[in-house]
């Protein structure tokens, strides 16, 4: 007859208890420093939100009123997250996709030969770029020339539509305003040794972006003349 099996040996062990002193006088620590907000560079007063206390509460008291002496793994990915999200705020849209919004450029007839921009000066504001770069580029893209009246409305020499302008200006952002590597619109526009760079204030990165340059324009009988006098 064969002998009884022994399962002795297959009986699981009981885990020995972890101490979490250390954790918690950390978790002391940083639940002191959440107490503190900065408001326009000062102090401002020591209160919490209603909801990230209430919340906060919630969680410890979920895991006090347990036996256990251990967070589960959903516990402690959600206080890895709300960690994350209360030092930096900006990661709560990281991964979204960013669209860049601008008012529609004011395009007009002035005559038969010219054509008036009258918000460039504003658009230019909205992009954090000197109304004159993005003059430059307009000038070089459409090969035409022309210049600022006393209302600062940009008077373009030739007939153009909207369309052919915000197709530019669509140019311009992808080029001198928008961040390659995370496509934020917080970008910085700096010159040094003749080179341009775009700074990015969001995610730091930094690139370089080509100088606009002049392409081919016809020689009419005005230029001609304008060239003799100077």
């Amino acid at each position: 007859m064969s002998e009884p099996f022994d399962f002795t040996g297959t009986k699981k062990k009981r885990k020995p208890r972890v101490d979490f002193s250390v954790f918690e006088d950390v978790q002391d620590q940083q639940a002191k420093s959440d107490d503190i907000f900065i408001i326009d560079g000062e102090q401002g007063s020591n209160h919490r939100t209603s909801k990230v206390e209430e919340k906060g509460k919630e969680e410890i008291d979920c895991w006090i009123s347990t036996n256990r002496d251990y967070y589960t793994y959903t516990e402690l990915l959600s206080r890895v997250f709300k960690i994350l999200r209360q030092s930096n705020p900006e990661l709560a849209t990281a991964g979204e996709k960013k669209h860049y919004t601008i008012v529609p450029p004011s395009v007009m007839r002035d005559g038969n030969k010219k054509t008036i921009f009258a918000n460039v000066g504003d658009i230019s504001k909205r992009m954090h770029r000197q109304p004159e770069h993005v003059i430059q580029f307009l000038f070089t893209e459409l090969g035409t020339s022309g210049s600022i009246d006393g209302s600062h409305r940009l008077v373009i020499k030739g007939r153009f539509q909207q369309n052919q302008i915000e197709a530019v200006l669509r140019r311009y952002i992808v080029e001198y305003v928008t961040c390659k590597t995370c496509r934020s619109s917080e970008t910085l526009l700096t010159k040094e040794n003749r080179l341009f760079f775009l700074q990015c204030e969001s995610c730091g990165s930094i690139r370089t972006v080509s100088a606009i340059k002049s392409g081919f324009q016809a020689q009419t009988t005005g230029k001609r003349a304008a060239q003799r006098r100077d």
